[in-house]
């Protein structure tokens, strides 16, 4: 039995099973209280459809493995208990098959509640899969709420930190992964995801899925627009390791060919801004 919090107003005892007894001087009476505290179930519970899950990841395996030339690497650098995020470039729809088929543990995905990039019939695997709708250019609490709680329950998080598929090159990181990151403590596994794009095309593309060292959570210690730029900084370097095992045409503005550089700076980092289609709440 915990000890009791007292105050010259109340007096609470917590019991193990978290009853909550007490009694509360109100106006000269004693009010005798007694009451229940019950845990909130979270919305998103982890792990979730472990069958329809098990069959969609054996399946995407063969299939790439029949498809391309299918290379996982690094796996040692996932942790295979507690809480931690998966963050991967997104070049095209394959990429999130390409990541579940390759992680030893199950992904939780943090997806664009409106795909616009992706053909239609791509909907059937996420909607199979399950997925935490985000809403693109705006902040969304249910969004954020539903990581924090798959983390919370030692899950993997996976999450896209361009923010969508939309550009044949990487793009700079949009600030929700180190957001969450930071309010979470969980690391952050960077993933390079090659060969994705051609895996659909002529021949037998090779694909490769690299799973890089962890990086520690970032620790976010200002307020307004220094805020910002720990978290811009910190997804610069989640950017960077991604970026070190694409190939350099891939790499956008962390290209080391000047050319390639150049057109990334001269694109919008980020085209929903302003799409207010494309928010939730």
């Amino acid at each position: 039995m915990n000890e009791p919090i007292t105050n010259s107003h109340c007096d609470w005892t917590l019991g193990l099973n978290q009853a909550v007894i007490g009694t509360v001087v109100y106006d000269g009476l004693l009010i005798r209280v007694a009451g229940v505290h019950m845990a909130k179930e979270p919305a998103v519970k982890y792990p979730r459809r472990r069958v329809i899950r098990w069959v969609l990841r054996f399946l995407t395996g063969t299939l790439v493995r029949i498809l391309g030339r299918y290379k996982v690497e690094g796996l040692e650098n996932i942790p295979m208990t507690g809480p931690v995020i998966i963050a991967a470039n997104h070049f095209h729809f394959v990429d999130p098959p390409l990541l579940l088929a390759s992680a030893p543990r199950q992904i939780e995905f943090v997806a664009g509640a409106v795909r616009p990039n992706a053909p239609g019939w791509t909907n059937i695997f996420p909607n199979l899969w399950g997925f935490i709708p985000a809403f693109r250019g705006g902040y969304s609490r249910s969004t954020l709420s539903s990581a924090r709680e798959v983390l919370d329950q030692g899950g993997v998080l996976g999450i896209f930190p361009e923010g969508g598929s939309w550009a044949k090159f990487l793009r700079p990181a949009r600030p929700g992964t180190a957001y969450i990151a930071a309010l979470s403590g969980a690391p952050i596994v960077p993933v390079s995801i090659v060969g994705g794009p051609e895996l659909l095309g002529k021949g037998r593309a090779v694909v490769r899925v690299v799973f890089h060292p962890p990086l520690d959570a970032p620790i976010i210690t200002t307020k307004g627009p220094a805020r910002r730029t720990e978290i811009d900084a910190f997804g610069e370097t989640l950017m960077e390791a991604i970026s070190s095992e694409l190939p350099d045409a891939r790499k956008g503005r962390y290209a080391e060919d000047p050319a390639v550089r150049a057109e990334a700076l001269s694109m919008s980092e980020f085209p929903w801004d302003e799409q207010d289609e494309l928010r939730g709440s």
